[in-house]
């Protein structure tokens, strides 16, 4: 049989079974979205009719979004017993030949496991489908038209349930007997209980918690704390400091060398004999021959050109030396920080009471450790890493470009905002950082959706939901920035303006520069012209290189904001504290 036949098989075998697990997997949508996974083209009214045959009908109904309620990451909104029979109704809603339950109730309580066995009662004495149940727990398949008990492999003992038990010695009569209670269930009971429950839950879930813990984490914010958390790595930051001041040096004396180079490479020889017109080597250069031009000459670019490498060796060094001092100081200095904030958030979740995480995802309590610690440094050694950098680039680079051509130096100081913006602009779009940042967090993003089909493919396989998924994928990846092209359009006028604006300016500072350099010739010189250029353009180029990579400012509060937040609440049971009662040991 070939590949696509068996695929049209188990597609087909999948559309007209039914399967309901032992652990439901409910996807972080809402309960009516959940019952159509199982019959994408359902309507509302069968959506409906599939959760009453379920009995989730009722329960549904008392939340206030009602078939809207959205479930959570992995149904944790939802009891063991109502995912269960959400789960039971996304299987009916298309109808199927064949429902498939496999230990559909063995994950429940007994209070659960009562009501949801009343819906599969009903399921099984409808005969509308044929219903195959496989259990260790008797009571769920108690009232099946055939029972078969399968040891080593085998078919042992096969009846109705009256059938087996008027078997003396039979395998199933005895498992019966052991698991025989002592308690008879009101169902009725327990499912008025379960409708009340469900109701409270619904009134507490209908405040927004996110929301709420966002404004709670927004007033918990503090700066001086940060900073007083950072002073304890001051020496660190010294060192990362230093490092900065040599590192931010380094770009203007790469615009020095970049001077130097074009003068050295790019220096005439002019001929000799002389031309008419032209530079006399002899006479006006005061060499005595030819020979002694061209000799003189190449020593001369030679000298300068092993000057040169020592010089950029210097730089190396320089360059090496100094990102290793800001590398190492701030590094060292963050990641201690990073480690001290951790471990106090670790130790103040653990403190808190098991109310606390009924308001917490996984995934927020992940990030506060994860994340939210990591963007800390923002306050302290990112910002101090960037000021220096760029202060002492801009400033060793306008010093050196007063002093080779000041008049060039005053024209470059009055366009050095445009060229920031220009350069700073230009530096993020080359590396990405125009893109923004990854898209936020959340179970409904296409990233959470990726994920969440992945944990959860047996169950998209068993849906038949690889399709359905991927379109959930496409539309959250389009949603995620719904004008693409609007935004693609402004980031190419935004990086055009950018080098627009540089180029221009560069046009501007050419003509300015060789203007000086023939309306006085005695007073500046094309080396200087270059020099004095150079060294302020790449000093520029610390304003761009500094700021890629930085963490978004607000976003960093937030985060902080969390961790304050954290550390600063009071359990109402801390497990921790060594208040109240204590009981000596008797000797």
């Amino acid at each position: 049989m070939r590949l696509s036949n068996i695929s049209r098989l188990s597609y087909a075998i999948n559309t007209w079974t039914g399967l309901v697990g032992q652990e439901p997997t409910l996807f972080n949508t809402t309960i009516g979205k959940n019952i159509a996974y199982g019959f994408p083209e359902a309507t509302q009214a069968e959506i409906e009719n599939a959760a009453m045959m379920a009995n989730a009908h009722d329960f549904i109904m008392t939340f206030p979004e009602g078939y809207n309620t959205e479930v959570g990451e992995r149904g944790s909104q939802l009891s063991g017993g109502q995912k269960q029979r959400v789960a039971i109704a996304r299987a009916l809603v298309k109808n199927p030949k064949v429902l498939l339950l496999d230990e559909a109730t063995s994950a429940l309580d007994s209070d659960s496991e009562a009501i949801v066995q009343e819906a599969l009662d009903k399921l099984m004495g409808s005969n509308e489908r044929t219903t195959i149940v496989i259990a260790h727990r008797l009571s769920t398949i108690r009232n099946a038209d055939r029972i078969a008990f399968v040891a080593d492999g085998r078919v042992k003992e096969i009846g109705s349930h009256d059938e087996l038990m008027e078997k003396p010695k039979g395998r199933y009569k005895r498992l019966v007997e052991s698991q025989t209670r002592g308690s008879v269930i009101d169902i009725k009971k327990l499912k008025d209980e379960s409708a009340k429950n469900s109701s409270e839950t619904a009134e507490g879930n209908e405040t927004d918690l996110a929301k709420e813990l966002e404004e709670e984490a927004a007033k918990a914010f503090d700066g001086k704390a940060v900073r007083k958390m950072a002073s304890k790595d001051i020496g660190y930051l010294l060192i990362g400091a230093v490092g900065a001041v040599i590192a931010g040096g380094v770009f203007p004396a790469w615009g020095i060398m970049f001077g130097l180079m074009i003068e050295l490479l790019f220096r005439p020889m002019f001929p000799c004999p002389a031309e008419d017109g032209l530079v006399d080597p002899i006479a006006d250069l005061g060499y005595d021959d030819c020979d002694a031009y061209f000799k003189g000459e190449a020593d001369d670019m030679q000298e300068t050109s092993f000057r040169l490498a020592a010089y950029w060796m210097a730089i190396v060094v320089g360059c090496l030396g100094g990102n290793a001092l800001v590398f190492f100081g701030f590094g060292m200095a963050s990641e201690r920080m990073n480690k001290r904030v951790r471990d106090d958030a670790f130790t103040a979740l653990v403190r808190q009471e098991v109310g606390f995480f009924d308001k917490q995802t996984v995934g927020n309590i992940t990030s506060q450790l994860q994340d939210d610690a990591a963007k800390m440094h923002t306050f302290t050694g990112e910002p101090i890493r960037s000021f220096l950098i760029n202060i002492s680039s801009v400033v060793v680079g306008l010093s050196i470009s007063l002093y080779y051509m000041w008049a060039f130096a005053l024209l470059s100081v009055a366009t050095i905002p445009f060229m920031g913006f220009a350069t700073a602009i230009e530096m993020k779009t080359f590396l990405g950082a125009d893109e923004g940042d990854d898209e936020k967090a959340g179970e409904n993003s296409s990233g959470g959706i990726l994920v969440e089909t992945l944990l959860n493919i047996r169950t998209v396989s068993a849906l038949t939901l690889e399709e359905q998924r991927h379109e959930d994928y496409v539309r959250a990846l389009r949603n995620s920035d719904p004008y693409y092209v609007r935004t693609s359009i402004k980031s190419g006028m935004a990086s055009g303006f950018s080098i627009l604006i540089q180029q221009w300016t560069n046009a501007l500072q050419f003509w300015w520069g060789g203007w000086l350099i023939f309306n006085y010739p005695n007073q500046f010189s094309f080396d200087d012209f270059l020099i004095s250029m150079f060294a302020l353009l790449f000093s520029l180029f610390a304003l761009g290189a500094s700021s890629v990579g930085a963490t978004d400012r607000k976003e960093a509060e937030k985060s902080a904001g969390r961790i304050f937040y954290l550390l600063n609440r009071k359990s109402a049971i801390d497990p921790l504290s060594d208040e109240g009662k204590t009981f000596e040991k008797e000797a």
